[in-house]
């Protein structure tokens, strides 16, 4: 009886809403999110609707294992669509699947991990500054290296200086403390 009432209460289907990313492979999870995304797409959901629900973390220096197959999913979606659209208006199909085939090359999370550890990756997001958001990479939070140390430093001095900059991300790839600059 008391099974009749809970089946009642929370039906099987809002149980089994949330799967578990984390124990999915890589192909299982990218192909669930294609699903996901297809379905929101069916139910009519807008553009900017599966742009925030699939682009997320854009903000952080190394994205969750599901972020970026997130990212990768809306990136195929969004190749996938401007291919049609091109297809649709006649355009030169051969340089359209070639600019498709490229945003659709997408590495493994290992692939994009490892690369986000390379010097030259962490100089590009550190040197991505148009949004008005300095950035600094370090290896640990809680002892900085000599080098590091001295762009925290010329970082600090052109936060506090120019009112362009809002705040100061300081990321060691997993966590990110916000700094904000000194009003006095």
């Amino acid at each position: 009886m008391y099974e009749f009432f809970l089946l009642m209460l929370f039906p099987l289907g809002v149980i089994a809403q949330h799967p578990d990313y984390e124990s999915m492979s890589d192909e299982q999870l990218q192909f669930t999110l294609e699903k996901e995304l297809l379905d929101m797409e069916r139910r009519g959901a807008t553009p900017p609707l599966i742009f925030e629900k699939f682009i997320v973390e854009i903000d952080q220096y190394m994205m969750s294992r599901e972020a970026y197959y997130r990212f990768v999913v809306h990136m195929n979606y969004v190749a996938d669509k401007m291919l049609a659209m091109r297809m649709e208006n006649g355009s030169d199909v051969a340089s359209d699947f070639e600019m498709a085939k490229k945003l659709k090359k997408q590495k493994t999370y290992q692939d994009y991990v490892n690369q986000r550890k390379t010097d030259k990756a962490k100089e590009q997001w550190e040197n991505n500054t148009q949004d008005g958001i300095l950035k600094l990479v370090v290896d640990d939070f809680d002892q900085f290296t000599e080098a590091e140390q001295k762009r925290y430093d010329g970082l600090i001095i052109l936060l506090n200086r120019d009112p362009y900059f809002t705040h100061l991300n300081i990321t060691d790839g997993k966590t990110t403390k916000k700094m904000m600059p000194n009003t006095n």
